[in-house]
């Protein structure tokens, strides 16, 4: 990670001079690990992002505009309750370590002026935000960590803050030429100059120890105890220019580039030459641009792991469901056994029972062979013959409803793996979201929020369109909602709709204008049914293929649930290759 304590530092400095003085308007909380800050300071709006999400944990000033939830947590409520109206008085880096301390002066209870503090580590999964009084007594904190998760270090309300346990490092800025050559001298000889200078000074990354090794013009793998006086002097220069830069505020701000490579810091580094360069203003601008698509990228995975875990839990009760109703279906379906007994017996009442047993000629049976027909001793004859037809006519009931409910489950257990389709392949959190809300309507999920829904309709998600070889536009639904809406609601009677063939899929749309299809489109349509569908990384897909006007859906069917007829079938690779997506 590039987001080291030289880098922290440079961040400080920016949020210094542009918060310092300002007062807070509003906080929220878009992420459990993630609040947003509304600062007004100097005559100007700033939105300040501190997030301790283990992926990109990080402070700065952001120009994003980030998705609130209608309640907000109870963290962001106590920070509201605390800061609002409050005023930054200091920003300061602890130890030029990758911890910033935001000291605010705000009011208590009886109006008296107080300070009160936001520690913030940025330290990969133990990241966190913590909220501190004037004592740094812990008031709480974004993450509470307790005894059982840590027994080194605790975070809870209640405690006195500690920094993170000392790591021996020293400070680069209060570094000597003597204080450097000495800590050379008295590290194990055996050592890499690379991890010497990392695993000594408090904030340098290994990102940075490389750049100090390039610059001194020595091998990374070179052992300290091959160092001589002219090579030490060489480090000790190359290290002291990188220092220099930062206590002379000599930030340049770039995203490096080359192939699928990226890196991002806050001076030159020479040893990238080569790579490509993106400029930018402030160490915010650069970090919204690097953490853009990454962030949703890691929002939309953790969210995606949550619901794929809670479909496959509903699917696996579903199936468990099914089999007990297989089971309780073959006992039904052996019913009829009940009714011979039931008949035979009103057919022998003159006889005598021996041991609870009832034995008869079974008149049904060819061979007309003898039949033991147990009985139970509390009730004559004729009240055994009862029981025996009310069992068998209960049992033919229970097949009737067990057919139905087995249906019902099969459709259900479709639905969700469907389902689990559509969340696998999604691209956006609006596709999420979508989902979600379609899982709440099924009474699948439970709303979080605690917040009425919203009377104003969302704005439907984009549908995703491609455009045929002779410009027909191919619709593709990403969900179940979406499917219904481009097959009963944007397609006419004359386009034809596109399904994988009994595997989960989306639905497809090519859109005729009355025109007649060529045999190309047909493939290029399938090719894309077959791509949107749970074979998208099989050689063959079979896709079946139908005028709308064949498309039924029947009443109180599922979203997505459809039955069609005079329909055919085309065998295809999938894949969208050569076929032109709509620019929307």
């Amino acid at each position: 990670m590039s987001l080291d304590g030289i880098f922290l530092n440079s961040i400080r400095n920016n949020l210094y001079d542009n918060l310092v003085g300002g007062r807070v308007d509003k906080i929220h909380q878009p992420d459990k690990n993630e609040i947003v800050l509304l600062i007004r300071s100097k005559g100007e709006n700033h939105r300040l992002l501190i997030t301790a999400i283990s992926s990109s944990p990080r402070m700065h000033i952001t120009n994003i505009n980030r998705k609130n939830p209608e309640q907000p947590p109870m963290f962001c409520m106590l920070l509201r309750k605390h800061l609002i109206s409050s005023r930054i008085i200091d920003i300061k880096q602890i130890n030029f370590d990758r911890i910033v301390e935001i000291t605010f002066q705000c009011k208590d209870e009886l109006e008296t002026t107080v300070h009160k503090s936001l520690i913030v580590e940025i330290m990969g999964k133990h990241s966190n935000i913590i909220f501190v009084d004037e004592n740094k007594k812990i008031i709480d904190s974004i993450k509470r960590i307790t005894e059982n998760i840590s027994s080194i270090r605790q975070i809870y309300p209640g405690l006195t803050y500690t920094t993170p346990p000392a790591s021996g490092k020293l400070n680069p800025l209060k570094a000597t030429k003597e204080s450097f050559m000495d800590k050379i001298n008295s590290t194990n000889a055996g050592v890499y100059i690379y991890n010497f200078i990392y695993k000594s000074f408090t904030g340098i990354s290994p990102f940075v120890s490389r750049e100090i090794c390039y610059l001194a013009n020595l091998n990374e793998s070179t052992y300290l105890g091959e160092l001589n006086e002219f090579t030490k002097e060489k480090l000790w220069n190359a290290f002291y220019s990188v220092i220099n830069k930062v206590k002379s505020k000599d930030f340049t701000y770039k995203i490096y580039y080359k192939d699928e490579v990226q890196h991002f810091y806050c001076i030159d580094l020479e040893n990238l030459e080569n790579y490509k360069f993106i400029t930018f203003n402030s160490p915010g601008e650069l970090l919204d641009d690097y953490y853009l698509e990454l962030d949703s990228k890691n929002r939309i995975k953790q969210k995606v792991s949550s619901l794929i875990k809670s479909i496959n839990t509903k699917i696996h009760r579903n199936k468990k469901k099914l089999e007990k109703q297989r089971t309780e279906l073959l006992t039904a379906e052996n019913r009829e056994k009940y009714k011979v007994y039931g008949e035979l017996i009103l057919a022998n009442l003159h006889k005598t029972p021996e041991n609870n047993k009832l034995t008869v000629i079974n008149y049904y049976d060819p061979e007309q062979k003898e039949m033991i027909i147990p009985l139970d001793p509390k009730l004559s004859l004729s009240l055994n013959s009862q029981k025996y037809f009310r069992r068998y006519n209960k049992l033919k009931k229970a097949e009737e409803e067990l057919q139905k409910l087995i249906g019902s489950t099969l459709e259900e257990v479709s639905y969700l793996e469907n389902i689990l389709y559509s969340i696998e392949t999604c691209e956006t959190m609006d596709d999420l979201d979508a989902i979600y809300d379609e899982l709440v309507e099924a009474g699948f999920m439970k709303r979080k929020s605690k917040a009425k829904k919203s009377k104003l309709k969302s704005k439907p998600a984009e549908i995703t369109s491609y455009i045929s070889s002779q410009g027909h536009e191919i619709l593709v639904g990403k969900n179940n909602v979406q499917n219904d809406r481009i097959t009963f609601k944007i397609a006419k009677k004359d386009d034809y709709w596109f399904h994988a063939k009994d595997i989960p899929g989306s639905h497809v749309i090519i859109r005729t204008k009355g025109d007649n299809l060529t045999e190309e489109e047909y493939l290029e349509a399938a090719k894309v049914a077959a791509y949107y569908s749970k074979g998208r990384n099989s050689n063959k897909v079979e896709v079946d293929y139908t005028k709308k006007s064949n498309i039924k859906k029947p009443a109180n069917a599922r979203p997505g649930f459809v039955i069609y007829n005079n329909y055919s079938s085309i065998s295809v690779k999938p894949s969208t290759e050569g076929i032109k997506i709509k620019e929307v």
